[in-house]
């Protein structure tokens, strides 16, 4: 069961980003989207892949690869909107390696702690953004959705794998994916904007 759900999870991870990266890319837009929770994002993710490579778990470390390589394009279109200071851009660019190394050469559990935190705060600057913005087209349902489930998958693969660590943060991830999708889905709706319609 384990294996499946690793495998599951591991599908899950590689899938649910790309929709955002298309709508992104396909239709250059970053409305609704928080460049700082991009950036937080990122930091959260390299550290989930450092605790993968610590606890010799290929689902974790695997899809965080992924996520990075796709959280990395969305950042580029979001930095050429002008969203994105460069010179954030370049310490982000050397912090992420540089914290990739230094958390495997933590014990596993400090680096989890670590990465529930930073991970699992990286969605309120996106929830707040989404509270505040007027224009939420840049947000892909799909993604969304699919994110809902990758991240519902995860929570079940820590209790399957008795890992709390893996669990606990989707405690919180969930609800406010929920809420973002659901708010992005009246948007379009109330300004008559297809769901899966390209940006104006």
């Amino acid at each position: 069961m384990k294996e499946f759900l690793a495998a599951w999870c591991i599908v899950l991870g590689f899938a649910f980003i790309w929709p955002q990266v298309w709508r992104a890319v396909r239709h250059d837009t970053s409305h609704g989207i928080s460049p700082f929770g991009l950036l937080h994002g990122l930091v959260g993710s390299s550290l989930w892949w450092s605790y993968g490579i610590l606890q010799h778990d290929v689902a974790v470390w695997l899809s965080n690869t992924n996520f990075l390589i796709a959280q990395s394009i969305i950042i580029s279109v979001t930095y050429r909107h002008g969203k994105i200071p460069r010179q954030i851009l370049i310490q982000i660019g050397i912090l992420i390696p540089v914290v990739m190394l230094a958390f495997t050469h933590i014990p596993s559990g400090t680096v989890g702690v670590v990465a529930i935190i930073i991970s699992g705060s990286s969605i309120f600057p996106q929830l707040l953004h989404v509270m505040k913005t007027d224009n939420l087209h840049g947000i892909s349902i799909a993604s969304m959705a699919l994110t809902i489930i990758n991240c519902s998958s995860w929570m079940l693969y820590g209790f399957i794998a008795h890992d709390p660590m893996v669990s606990f943060q989707n405690f919180v991830t969930v609800p406010v994916f929920i809420y973002i999708t659901s708010k992005a889905w009246s948007w379009r709706t109330a300004n008559g904007v297809p769901i899966w319609g390209q940006a104006k």
